[in-house]
């Protein structure tokens, strides 16, 4: 497409790899995870597919729109990146769920369950959960130090712009260039262009002297060695016309210190008229035969791009103070516009990565419906970002655009590891009602294959340490760091977040069937939309009773009640040895309310006529609804005192019977 090779765009194979290689390991995993004995690799890959393609889309998609989230930087290396990432992206995604099953089905299922393979690793991951989850306070407390600690050497992070950076000290370029800045006064230059509003304006004494001062005025920077200009042209040739033998053949004078043509107008346009006969001579310094624009060359041994622009500033100030409006000056050339760059690199990394972030911010909360969860979901993501920068500050490494990228590479890993943790956490979490049992679960099958290509990732930007050149073994070397601390931040600081989070995503909503109109049909839901039915209920706990299986016990203690959501069931009394029917149950109906309000003992047996589907209603699901949704969470406390009013009047009116 005509783009360059930059590097920007250098960074891309391996980013690309690291994503195609997650992706592509999670549904390895999950294959794995389901080929159990006795079951045909068709059942065991369409399930697979099931199962890992809703979140690696979601991964690979949020990582898509947050590179293409780039598009808005200025540099346009940067753009490339953003856009070429998102294709590349796009393309691993496709790869890993069309390609990888397409190979798991030529290969024979395996003979043996997942576990067996690495029963170590599986005990390894839930102790370690387990322990964070027993010091979650301790572990939040500690990545939040990390993060500050880490935000504290942010401001000494310096932009590189400097060629020479590129290269260690000993390296043969490198010293070549310490040579020439000592013996031919600087290897790096830059320009400061005049511009006249008329022809003929470099040619007038006073515009000279204007020149002369502003070039002296450079030359008494700090890190100038040395500046060429039109002025000493005029000079040159001024002394070279006074050491001209005289016509009667006497030796001319000897050559002031001063040349001749200042205040004498006419030995200046005789200096003038000599470069008529020769205008390639000064071609490089004024714009012959207009004379309306001129440069001066300076020459400089700095090294940071802070030095520049301060010797630019500088400039700017002093040439306006002492040009007439009708001539301006300004600093050019390509030091001062890579300079430029790099000052722009800082504010387009911070517009880039707050950009990026924020999409990624509004997917998530929408994924898992929650404001609260999406920050949540967030932090893991942003804690290896904020210790690249640390160590960035650390080390003394330059901002760059290789080193630009990592963020971005970063950042992408993260949301995949996130997005799978929790979608496994979400679907733990409905076959358990125990939150802490479902992140041991969830940590135990995802945090494989988490482990696993974050540690070749590792070892493999490791290797570019190995480099001598110094961008491929800064961004190898800070790659791998960075990696180091966000599978830390995956696998200890979201499960300390999520210890007491019932997640939740979209597609779960999608797929959790209630009947028609759940909120006219069930009086818990009584002036809810369908949508918050089906968030409400999963906030819950849904529980599934074959036919003739008892749902509570008369005598057993409760502390939940139960909504039929399917299927019906009886209720029978039992006294002095005798079985009594008290009634059916069906859909909307609720049982087992006193267990809710003082944990009572079960009243009567429940017994399931057919397949039942009940949600239970405890404390937890009551204060986990009015933490995360609290308009819905009062129409869910109205709809229970309705329900446990119309319970009241019922026995009222029926003790009043008696």
């Amino acid at each position: 497409g005509g783009s360059r090779l930059s590097l920007g765009t250098l960074s891309l194979p391996p980013m690309l790899l690291v994503l195609g290689v997650a992706y592509s390991l999670h549904v390895v995993a999950e294959y794995y995870e389901l080929a159990q004995p006795g079951r045909s690799k068709e059942e065991v890959l369409l399930e697979t597919l099931h199962s890992i393609n809703t979140p690696v889309l979601m991964a690979a998609l949020t990582t898509v729109l947050g590179f293409l989230s780039l598009f808005t930087n200025n540099i346009v290396s940067i753009r490339e990146m953003g856009i070429y990432s998102a294709i590349g992206i796009t393309i691993a995604f496709l790869l890993a769920t069309i390609l990888i099953p397409a190979a798991l089905v030529l290969m024979p299922l395996p003979s043996r369950h997942q576990d067996i393979y690495s029963p170590g690793l599986t005990t390894a991951l839930r102790a370690f959960t387990q322990f964070i989850i027993q010091h979650r306070t301790a572990v939040i407390i500690g990545g939040a130090l990390i993060a500050v600690l880490a935000a504290l050497p942010i401001p000494s992070i310096e932009v590189g712009s400097n060629f020479l950076s590129l290269f260690r000290a000993s390296h043969p370029v490198r010293q070549a260039t310490d040579v020439i800045n000592q013996a031919l006064g600087g290897s790096m230059a830059f320009y400061v262009t005049i511009d006249g509003s008329e022809s003929d304006i470099m040619k007038k004494e006073d515009t000279l002297k204007r020149i002369k001062d502003l070039q002296l005025y450079i030359n008494s920077l700090p890190g100038v060695d040395k500046t060429v200009s039109f002025v000493d042209f005029c000079e040159l040739v001024d002394q070279a016309i006074q050491t001209v033998p005289t016509e009667d053949g006497t030796p001319p004078p000897a050559p002031t210190a001063t040349a001749s043509f200042w205040g004498n107008q006419a030995n200046l346009d005789g200096v003038m008229q000599t470069f008529m006969l020769s205008p390639t001579i000064i071609s490089s310094v004024v714009d012959h035969p207009w004379y309306s624009r001129s440069n001066i060359q300076v020459r400089t041994s700095f090294t940071h791009p802070r030095e520049i622009a301060d010797a630019v500033q500088k400039i700017q100030r002093f040439a306006e103070e002492h040009f007439s409006p009708e001539m301006k000056a300004h600093p050019t050339g390509a030091l001062i516009l890579n300079t430029r760059t790099a000052s722009s690199l800082i504010s387009g990394q911070i517009q880039s990565l707050t950009l990026t972030a924020g999409v990624i911010f509004v997917i998530m909360t929408v994924m898992f419906l929650s404001f609260r969860v999406g920050i949540i979901a967030m932090i893991p993501n942003i804690f290896p970002i904020l210790a690249f920068f640390g160590l960035m500050g650390v080390s003394g490494a330059m901002l760059s655009i290789g080193t630009n990228t990592i963020a971005s590479i970063v950042l992408g890993l993260a949301v995949d590891d996130t997005i799978h943790i929790m979608s496994r956490l979400s679907a733990e979490a409905r076959r358990t009602s125990d939150q802490r049992e479902a992140l041991m679960r969830a940590l135990c099958t995802v945090g494989k294959p988490t482990l696993y290509y974050s540690l070749l990732v590792f070892l493999g930007f490791l290797s570019f340490g190995l480099s001598t050149f110094v961008p491929i073994q800064e961004f190898g070397l800070l790659s791998a760091m960075t990696v180091a601390f966000g599978v830390l931040a995956e696998l200890a600081l979201l499960p300390a977040l999520l210890t007491t989070t019932r997640v939740i995503t979209l597609w779960d909503v999608l797929y959790v069937r209630l009947g028609q109109d759940p909120h006219k049909t069930i009086p818990l839901f009584a002036g809810l939309r369908p949508f918050q039915a089906k968030l409400v209920t999963l906030m819950g706990e849904l529980k599934s009773f074959p036919q003739g299986q008892p749902i509570v016990r008369q005598g057993d203690l409760g502390n939940e009640m139960y909504v039929v959501i399917n299927g019906t069931a009886d209720v029978f009394m039992h006294a002095a040895e005798q079985s009594r029917k008290l009634g059916s149950l069906g859909r909307g109906d609720v049982f087992g309310e006193m267990g809710l309000i003082r944990h009572h003992e079960r009243m009567a047996d429940v017994i399931a006529t057919q397949e039942v589907e009940v949600l239970a209603v405890n404390e937890r699901f009551l204060e986990r609804i009015k933490r995360r949704y609290p308009r819905i969470a009062s129409e869910i406390f109205f709809n229970v005192s309705k329900i446990l009013s119309d319970r009241l009047e019922q026995a009222q009116r029926r003790g009043s019977l008696k």
